[in-house]
């Protein structure tokens, strides 16, 4: 077999493949890639902050005026207190911002009273704000480090603007954004604040528009926003407006609007108050005692604040106290004025200087005309001085008790005195304590002059018997001593006195030392007498019990009264245990009347002489109510007594009380009798011709009377009459209408078989003419009927004969017809609302009806009513 041989396909190669094109072009990009990177790297500045909350890696961007610059690429914790923030800043941007002088800080959200800022950052997050240091006169040298600011720093002044420079001692007050006022209106603010040797200095800003008004007389002033003023006149809050309120501010005042511009080099001091801004008296007080008074303490006179204390300092014996007053109020400022200091005094006599309480205590100035002085001593220091017209006397006493070194003396709750010393005697066995009575006060006191202590005991309880001190709250803080004047005024030959234990001890033996004489009296047993309770007439004390006698059912009572009271003392006066409370309830309110405070803690007897009845012995009643219920009564006579109340219906004439029902009975006949206690003016309310009646309440479309007795017990009026003679039994009035119809005409009795719509009061009318009323409804006797009482008045009388007929015209009819229409038909507008009758009498009237006489109501009235009118005569 042949091999066969076949010759080799010799193809030429091209000298360049078309695969390395590829990789060339991949070459190409990524050598432009990098010189692109290379040729726009910016520059990395590393920025030190107390923390990074807020701030990530790759998106948190560099900003200057919201343009980004750069971005955070890294953050390094570099200590336990800081964290690194590396920012690449763009080339372009890196010869402004990586130079020295640049300042960064982190942009949050910020929100105040006057300023809100960065909320944007709530959404896009926190970025970091840098301010360039720009100067185009000096090349500034490349920095990459630095430290970040904790707030945004300030933002250089506006070119060509007002700036006024201020200068405070304590910057607390004034914040960056506080506005500047002028008469209420925003003309400038705070832009910066910075502290230089212990000051404070503050450049605010005025608006262009209102350069004009701030100039060299111009004072600046923090601005009282919300000014509270608390004192006898009462509580004063004033607000400035309601965005000074929030912000506060600084007040502006310009004297002169034509003087010079502020310069740059000047500095203004801030004020704190417009008291700063007047002139002032400086002037130098001497107390004995600064209790609860300071800097800033006021100083008034007539309500007015004339000064303030600015500074206390203490003496030896006394404490003096720096102060200015206004130069405007110099003229005050006299030998003769006097300065004491203002506190609450708190007693059961009352309160004063209560505004102390709340805005701390105060100096007054008492003014008299006098020569000019500014060195004073207050009252307090110039009493406790020892004149040489003053008394010292010698007390002395068992125990001491509250009384101290600066308890005072007192004569009727005023002040005349004070202890100057305070020892024991040789044997210790007493206090002996040396009193000062101001010579003004010194004629008080005489050789019967009690002495006791005001404030040894608050609540003393022995045997039953309590004793209250009831002299105020400061004699029993601070301890006192009470004096009682002698009444005959005896001289003063002694310097020694005793301290009684209390004032009932002292009041005692003041009243042994009276000339009177003793009254017999008897009590029953159902309540209690003591020895030395007081005897009162008119409010006057005239005596005392002075002895009491119990025995088993009935006791004895001796009574001392003094001898210029014994022309009271006649055959008719009572005797009746004082309640010490008496509460009254009406409309008017609730009564709640206190006696004095004698009888309030004691117990006390009254005399009363208002009975005519000569009376055998003298008797002491447990009230004043069961005393009178032994005399001064009469009994009234009711058919229904609805809303009277035993003990709380009053007898009331012309609004005034005179009396009370204290006991309500039934009669053999079942009639209602009312046992009527009077109180004032007996005589005159028992007497013949007088007329009792119920005051019940009455709501009508006429009026409303006797509103109260729907919500307290029904009182009882009375119509005094002309007679004299006296009565004690009475037939009472249902209504006061009741008692003067009686007078006024006639009744006729009309029947009908069920009630009308017309009631108590309704009109009775004659051809429309009202001449007469219902006057009263009732059942009949058998209560088959409804009878109407029908009052005439006496001018028609003659109107109504025999067969006169009495129609129900209350309210309205109502008349439908299909060929006639619809007719509704009313005869007056009251009797629409509160019913009426209508009289007819025909034209052939009868005899003249009399009160037996007794007519039928007729429904409807007839048709033709107003054709017949008859002449009567």
């Amino acid at each position: 077999m042949q091999t066969e041989i076949n010759e080799p396909l010799i193809e030429e190669k091209k000298s360049i493949s078309f695969i390395w094109i590829l990789p060339l072009i991949i070459l190409s990009v990524l050598i432009w890639t990098l010189y692109e990177s290379y040729s726009k790297k910016g520059t990395n500045v590393q920025i030190i902050f107390n923390s990074a909350e807020g701030l990530k890696e790759g998106i948190t961007p560099l900003k200057y005026r919201g343009l980004e610059l750069g971005k955070v690429t890294k953050i390094v914790i570099k200590d336990l207190e800081r964290v690194e923030v590396n920012i690449l800043v763009k080339k372009d941007a890196a010869d402004y911002v990586a130079v020295e002088g640049s300042k960064f800080w982190i942009k949050k959200p910020t929100v105040t009273l006057t300023k809100i800022s960065g909320l944007d950052t709530l959404i896009s997050g926190y970025e970091i704000e840098v301010m360039p240091k720009y100067n185009k006169d000096k090349d500034l040298k490349s920095q990459t480090k630095f430290t970040g600011l904790d707030s945004q720093p300030n933002f250089e002044y506006i070119k060509d603007g007002y700036y006024v420079t201020l200068l405070l001692r304590d910057g607390n007050s004034v914040n960056i954004g506080m506005p500047l006022f002028y008469n209420s209106m925003q003309v400038g603010e705070i832009v910066s604040k910075e502290l230089y040797e212990n000051n404070v200095y503050i450049k605010a800003h005025i608006y262009k528009k209102y350069e004009n008004l701030v100039n060299e007389s111009s004072s600046f002033i923090l601005n009282d926003a919300v000014k509270v003023n608390f004192g006898a006149g009462g509580f004063n809050l004033k607000v400035s407006s309601l965005y000074s309120a929030l912000v506060g501010g600084i007040k502006v005042k310009t004297s002169d609007l034509n003087a010079k511009k502020i310069t740059d080099d000047k500095q203004y001091l801030l004020y704190t108050s417009d008291d700063n801004l007047e002139e002032k008296v400086i002037i130098n007080i001497e107390f004995l005692d600064a209790e609860d008074i300071g800097e800033d303490t006021s100083i008034m006179y007539k309500g007015i604040t004339i000064g303030k204390v600015t500074n206390i300092s203490l003496n030896t014996n006394s404490v003096n106290a720096q102060a200015f007053i206004y130069k405007k109020y110099k003229y005050l400022l006299t030998n003769n004025s006097r300065f004491e200091i203002n506190s609450a005094e708190i007693s059961l006599d009352g309160i004063k200087n209560i505004g102390t309480v709340f805005t701390g205590k105060y100096i007054t100035l008492n003014y008299k005309k006098g020569e000019f002085k500014t060195y004073f001593k207050d009252k307090k220091l110039l009493n406790s001085q020892i004149n040489a017209d003053d008394l010292e006397l010698t007390l002395k006493a068992d125990s001491l008790g509250s009384i101290t070194n600066k308890s005072k003396i007192y004569y009727k709750d005023i002040e005349i005195g004070k202890i100057s010393n305070i020892s024991l005697s040789k044997n210790f066995n007493q206090v002996i304590i040396k009193i000062q009575i101001y010579g003004k006060y010194k004629n008080i006191i005489s050789n019967n002059s009690l002495f006791y202590d005001m404030s040894s005991k608050l609540i003393d309880i022995k045997n039953l018997d309590l004793n209250i001190n009831y002299s105020g709250i400061n004699p029993l803080l601070k301890g006192a001593i009470a004096v009682i004047k002698d009444d005959k005024q005896s001289k003063l030959t002694k310097k020694t006195f005793k301290i009684l234990k209390s004032h009932q001890e002292a009041y005692k033996i003041k009243k042994m030392r009276n000339k009177g004489f003793t009254l017999k009296t008897a009590f029953e047993n159902n309540f209690r007498l003591e020895e030395d309770m007081p005897i009162y007439y008119q409010n006057y004390e005239i005596g005392f019990i002075n002895k009491v006698d119990f025995e088993e059912h009935y006791s004895k009572a001796e009574l001392f009264i003094y001898n210029k009271y014994k022309k009271y003392i006649t055959k008719h006066s009572k005797f009746y245990k004082k309640s010490p409370v008496k509460v009254d309830a009406s409309l008017n309110g609730i009564l709640f009347e206190i006696g004095d405070i004698s009888s309030l803690l004691y117990g006390s007897i009254s005399l009363d002489n208002s009975s005519k009845k000569e009376i055998n012995g003298y008797q002491i009643y447990d009230s004043f109510d069961t005393m009178k219920n032994s005399t001064n009564t009469i009994n009234i006579v009711f058919d229904n007594i609805d809303g009277i109340i035993e003990q709380s219906s009053k007898l009331v004439y012309k609004g005034i009380n005179i009396g009370k029902v204290i006991d309500i009975s039934l009669s053999k006949n079942q009639k209602i009798v009312l046992k009527v206690q009077i109180d004032k003016n007996y005589d005159e309310f028992a007497k013949q011709g007088n007329k009792y009646y119920l005051k019940k309440s009455k709501i009508s479309l006429q009026e409303v009377k006797n509103l109260s007795s729907t919500i307290f017990a029904v009182n009882i009026g009375v119509v005094k009459g002309k007679g004299k003679k006296t009565q004690v039994l009475f037939n009472g009035y249902d209504s006061i209408s009741d008692i003067a119809d009686s007078t006024k005409g006639k009744i006729f009795k009309v029947e009908s078989l069920h009630a009308t719509s017309a009631g108590v009061d309704s009109p009775i009318y004659y051809k429309n003419v009202q001449i007469g009323k219902i006057n009263k409804i009732d059942l009949s006797s058998d209560a088959s009927k409804v009878v109407l009482d029908c009052l005439i008045y006496n001018k028609y009388t003659n109107i109504i004969r025999k067969n006169s007929n009495f129609y129900d015209i209350s309210g309205f009819k109502l008349k439908f017809s299909i060929f006639s229409g619809t007719k509704i038909e009313t005869n007056t507008f009251t009797s629409f609302l509160k019913g009426g009758l209508m009289v007819v009498t025909p034209k052939e009237y009868d005899k003249k009806a009399n009160g037996n006489d007794k007519f039928i109501l007729k429904e409807e009235l007839m048709d033709d009513w107003e054709k017949i009118s008859p002449i009567i005569k």
